[in-house]
């Protein structure tokens, strides 16, 4: 990679179990000599964690990682929220998001990055089948269910919406910003809003990192999100970005 930028890196971690702070260092550091000469800068939001952002970790991320920032607030609002609040902080043209464990492969975050940085407004990184092959039953039941609903109802031309990798330049950002779902059909309701807006959405192919499990979802999480789906569907309030 040849190319200069300036990119902002979000990370929404909430509460991270022991020596999480030490991985992120680890691979920040790796990220930044792999795709050198573009310069990260790193922010990381708790989301009104109960644990992990002890004095010592902090001071631990501030030392191993200069000008991270950490973003905290209280009570716990959910990640669509982690991310808004992670995103008015931004001041870098390129914003990109993923998980504090880094999931996907360092060959998929290059996709992202050079789509990026090709012109494209946002990126939105798509799993393949093994990922869905891997999840526990009822989960990949609501992830096949969610592709079938975003091209019936929604129509939109990207189903695999839910990934955690995802970037987008300015334009992005103020569409990103205009979102109201806290939880899990953030991501959702961004593409939703941008198709609707005729953004440059690209989507490249990615991968998970060996090792990696995935959590199942419960009722209550389902029920929820259903409640989100449609006001998402039901949304008109596109002056407002």
């Amino acid at each position: 990679m040849n190319c200069r930028a300036d990119i902002d890196l979000i990370l929404p971690c909430y509460n991270p179990p022991s020596g999480w702070e030490q991985k992120v260092i680890r691979k920040f550091k790796e990220i930044q000599s792999l795709f050198n000469p573009v310069n990260f800068h790193l922010l990381i939001v708790s989301d009104g964690s109960k644990r992990g952002y002890e004095p010592e970790v902090v001071a631990a991320l501030k030392n191993g990682i200069p000008g991270v920032q950490v973003i905290d607030y209280r009570p716990n609002r959910g990640k669509g929220y982690a991310l808004r609040e992670a995103v008015r902080h931004c001041q870098s043209e390129y914003i990109i998001y993923t998980d504090y464990d880094f999931p996907y492969t360092d060959s998929s975050f290059r996709q992202v990055i050079n789509t990026l940085l090709n012109g494209a407004d946002i990126v939105v990184a798509i799993r393949d089948r093994n990922y869905q092959k891997n999840l526990p039953p009822f989960r990949r039941f609501l992830s096949e269910s969610s592709h079938i609903c975003n091209a019936v109802f929604l129509r939109l031309k990207i189903h695999d919406t839910q990934g955690g990798l995802k970037g987008f330049n300015r334009s992005g950002k103020r569409i990103f910003l205009s979102t109201k779902v806290n939880s899990f059909l953030f991501d959702t309701e961004f593409i939703y809003k941008a198709q609707r807006k005729k953004m440059n959405i690209q989507a490249v192919q990615s991968r998970i990192r060996d090792g990696l499990t995935v959590s199942d979802m419960g009722f209550k999480v389902l029920k929820r999100e259903m409640v989100n789906f449609f006001s998402i569907l039901l949304s008109n309030d596109l002056t407002q970005f």
